[in-house]
C-alpha cells in the first residue's frame, strides 16, 4: 500500500526593504573569501541532557565588520557504531558588536543563518550533502559559530561530523536583507508518539504558521526532514517493501495567519487536523510559493 503523508508549513524565507539594487553592485566588486569548518564529536547516550557543542569563528574584524554570505557547501555525517537511532541538530548562528567566549545557549546572537537536523537509523556511517547557493546573500558579520548537539537515543556511541565551506564577502555596509527562520517542529505520521506532535491517521495533515514582519520575499531557503518509521520501538529504518511519500507546501497568507495560529499545542507547533480541512482554511488570496514532494528518497542529485 502506498501512503502519502502532507505537511502544510508556513515559510522559511528572507526578506528586505529597500536599497537592493545598490547592495548588489557594491558585492559585485569584492573578491569573496572562504571560511572552512570542520567540527567532529562522539557522543553516547545523554544521562540527564543531550550533548551540546559550540565552534566560533573570527574572520573580518570579527563582529564588527558586516558580511555578506554568498554559499554554504559541504557535508554532515552521523556514524552509529550500534544499529540504534541517533540524531544531530545543526545551527549556523552569527554575533554583533562583540564575538562572546561562551555562548552554548545562543542567547547573544544576532541571527540564525541555517539549521538542519541529521538522522540515522541504522549501524552505519551515513553523509547529508549541503549545497545551498544563494541568489540573494544573507546578512552577517565577521563572528559565526556552529552549534550541534545530539547522538544516540537509546544505546551506543554516535560521530557527528561537520565539513563545512562558508562563501562570504565584507560589506561596505549593513545588508538590509533579513532572514526569518520557520521553527517548523517535528511531527510523525503513523505513530502516536516520539515527536513534538504525531498522528496515526494517514489523512491527517499539520500547518505551522509563521508571523512575519513587512517586507518583500527573495527567497525560501533550508531543509526538510521527512521518513518513514515502521512502527517500532527504537526508531527502525524504512521498512522493505512499502512505498511511502510526503508533500511539503509553502504559502504566503496576506494579512496574518488567521485560524493556523489558534490551532497549536502547547510547545506551539501545529496540531493534526485532516488535510481537506487545512485547506479550507487557506484564504482565497494566499500565494503557493513552492512545493517539496519526497517520495521513498531523494534520488541522487536531487533536493532534499
Amino acid at each position: 500500500m502506498k501512503s502519502y503523508s502532507t505537511v502544510f508549513f508556513g515559510v522559511v524565507f528572507a526578506f528586505t526593504g529597500l536599497g537592493i539594487s545598490n547592495l548588489q553592485a557594491q558585492e559585485s566588486v569584492i573578491t569573496p573569501s572562504v571560511l572552512h569548518i570542520h567540527q567532529s564529536q562522539t557522543t553516547a547516550p545523554p544521562t540527564t541532557s543531550v550533548p551540546t557543542f559550540l565552534a566560533t569563528y573570527h574572520v573580518l574584524d570579527g563582529a564588527k565588520s558586516p558580511a555578506n554570505v554568498l554559499s554554504l557547501q559541504g557535508t554532515l555525517s552521523l556514524k552509529n557504531d550500534s544499529p540504534n537511532f541517533s540524531q544531530v541538530l545543526w545551527i549556523l548562528v552569527y554575533w554583533q558588536g562583540e564575538c562572546p567566549t561562551h555562548d552554548i545557549d545562543l542567547k547573544k546572537i544576532a541571527g540564525f543563518l541555517w539549521s538542519d537536523i541529521t538522522k540515522n537509523p541504522s549501524h552505519s556511517d551515513s553523509s547529508f550533502p549541503v549545497n545551498l547557493v544563494f541568489p540573494r546573500s544573507l546578512p552577517a558579520t565577521g563572528c559565526i559559530g556552529l552549534y550541534y548537539g545530539g547522538g544516540t537515543v537509546f544505546a551506543g556511541n554516535a560521530t557527528m561530523t561537520a565539513d563545512l565551506d562558508i562563501t562570504y564577502q565584507p560589506a561596505n555596509s549593513v545588508n538590509p536583507n533579513k532572514v526569518v527562520n520557520v521553527g517548523g517542529g517535528e511531527y510523525c505520521f503513523g505513530a502516536d508518539w516520539g515527536c513534538q506532535n504525531a498522528t496515526v491517521i494517514d489523512e491527517e495533515a499539520f500547518a505551522l504558521p509563521t508571523t512575519l514582519p513587512a517586507g518583500h520575499l527573495l527567497q525560501i531557503y533550508g531543509n526538510i526532514s521527512d521518513s518513514s518509521f515502521d512502527g517500532t520501538t527504537n526508531f527502525g529504518p524504512i521498512p522493505t517493501g512499502a512505498s511511502w511519500g510526503t508533500v511539503n507546501d509553502f504559502y504566503l497568507l496576506p494579512g496574518g495567519c488567521g485560524i493556523f495560529a489558534e490551532n497549536l499545542n502547547s510547545q506551539g507547533v501545529s496540531n493534526p487536523a485532516p488535510l481537506s480541512t487545512l485547506q479550507s482554511w487557506l484564504p482565497k488570496d494566499a500565494l503557493h510559493l513552492v512545493s517539496v514532494p519526497q517520495v521513498d528518497r531523494i534520488p541522487a542529485g536531487g533536493s532534499g
